[in-house]
Order: C-alpha cells, then sequence, then structure tokens
C-alpha cells in the first residue's frame, strides 16, 4: 500500500546510506524491511492522551518514601500532564509498561518506561531501578539506548528514553534468517558496545534480541539495564539472572 510504503521508505534509504558509508555491498537487511509481512513493536495505537493524571507536587502530601527514589528519580510530576502525550503502548510486562510518547515541547518522539513504585517496593527492585537509570545517566555510546531523563510522580517511576520502532527478536521473526553480512554488522556492532560497557566496569547481563533495539538506520541500540552491575576490575558477580531461554546449561541448572 502507498501508506504502508512511505513507512518502509526511510528504513531502506539508511540501510543504503549505512552500506555505501562503509564502502561494501548491499545486505540482505536493507531488503528486509521492504517485506510486506513485517510488523513494528506498537502493535496498539491510543488516541493522544495526557501520560498520567497525578496532580501537582504542590496539591499533595509528599510520601516519606519519596526520598527512597532520590536522586535517581527527581520529582517532576508537571512534566507529564502538560508536555508528554501517549501516542501508542510499545510494550507491557511485569514490572511495568512502556508507552510511546510524543515531548510537544520538542516535538519528539520518546520511548518512558512507567513503573509502579508499589510494585519496585513489594518486589524489592528499588536498588535495581536506581542502578539502571545511574548507570544509563553515566554511560554515552552510539549503540547504546539513550536515557532521555528519569522523574517520579506520586505512584510512579518514569524512565524516558530514544524511540526505536522495532527490536532485533522482532525482526528476525517477521523475516527469518538474516544474511551473512547483516549478522556480521550486528555482531561487530554488538561487541564494541559490550567492550566499551566491560572497560567501564560494567556488566550487562541480559543480552539477548529482545533488548537489542534497532535505530531509524538499522544500527543497534543496546537497551533494558535493570540487571546491570559495576564491578571493580579483577572481580567477579555471582547471582544467577538474565533470561533463561538464553542461559547456558551450567547457568541454567545453577538458577534451579
Amino acid at each position: 500500500s502507498q501508506q504502508g510504503d512511505s513507512i518502509r521508505g526511510p528504513w531502506v534509504r539508511g540501510w543504503k546510506s549505512l552500506w555505501s558509508g562503509v564502502g561494501t555491498t548491499r545486505s540482505g537487511v536493507e531488503d528486509l524491511w521492504g517485506l510486506r509481512g513485517h510488523q513494528y513493536l506498537h502493535q496498539e495505537s491510543l488516541e493522544p492522551a495526557p501520560l498520567l493524571t497525578e496532580k501537582p507536587l504542590s496539591e499533595w502530601p509528599v510520601p516519606q518514601f519519596v526520598n527512597l527514589f532520590l536522586p535517581e528519580f527527581p520529582i517532576r510530576p508537571l512534566r507529564g500532564h502538560h508536555q508528554l502525550k501517549i501516542l501508542g503502548l510499545v510494550a507491557k510486562g511485569s514490572f511495568g509498561t512502556v508507552l510511546k510518547v510524543l515531548d510537544c515541547g520538542q516535538k519528539a518522539v520518546f520511548a518512558v518506561k512507567v513503573v509502579p513504585k508499589v510494585k519496585v517496593l513489594q518486589r524489592d527492585i528499588l536498588r535495581q531501578c536506581k542502578e539502571e537509570v545511574s548507570i544509563q545517566q553515566q554511560i554515552s555510546h552510539p549503540f547504546v539506548h539513550c536515557l532521555g531523563d528519569s522523574w517520579q510522580g506520586k505512584r510512579h517511576l518514569f524512565i524516558m528514553c530514544s524511540y526505536c520502532s522495532t527490536d532485533l527478536y522482532s525482526l528476525w521473526s517477521s523475516v527469518g534468517c538474516f544474511a551473512e553480512a547483516s549478522i556480521r554488522l550486528f555482531a561487530a556492532e554488538l561487541v564494541l558496545v559490550l567492550c566499551y560497557l566491560h572497560d567501564l566496569g560494567i556488566i550487562h547481563r541480559d543480552v539477548k534480541m529482545e533488548n537489542i533495539l534497532l535505530d531509524e538506520r538499522g544500527h543497534l541500540k543496546l537497551t533494558d539495564f535493570g540487571l546491570s552491575r559495576r564491578l571493580p576490575q579483577g572481580t567477579r558477580a555471582y547471582t544467577i539472572c538474565g533470561t533463561l531461554q538464553y542461559m547456558g546449561e551450567r547457568g541454567a541448572k545453577a538458577g534451579g
């Protein structure tokens, strides 16, 4: 359809630019976006609406546990009321929801993870949430999903990042096997970003296709630093974590 062609066009042009820039032949990935069966992450479209309806800070008493989320989540409830509008649902998980939103001030689209505070406290993942934001605030790399902002309302935590319309797993599910040249490119970019993190003493601990997003030019963006940790040089982490389907046999057995 004409609408579908208008959506796929920028992706194809991006891949042409990418491959001409590195001086190699065009790979099969460039043509993947032209397949009619491709689906994007945001399957559920919503009418533009305010992000949340929490009252401004001056209108509600500040609970004692607000301080638990500082300084990684400053108090900025007004941002969600007047600047951000929901455009769609990207994903919904056990810890929270990821929304596609429009920043009316910047005229730009972002992804916002919305996490209920009560779930953070009930599941004892406060340190995990703060560490996720703290790590992303300190890193900057072309192949890392950039953190735009983080803040808290009365009942929710918000983590805003750049928006990517799909991930590596969704693309693979739609088109099947990648061309060898495409796999080489994906592997090279992933190795570069992991080496960068390891040089900073950061281990991701949940690298999988679902956590590798693709930007408008087809470059990788490693995301979801919820299980990441900083480690001093020469030390190890012994926690069994990650996604079972991606674990090695020994790790899966150790995790029970």
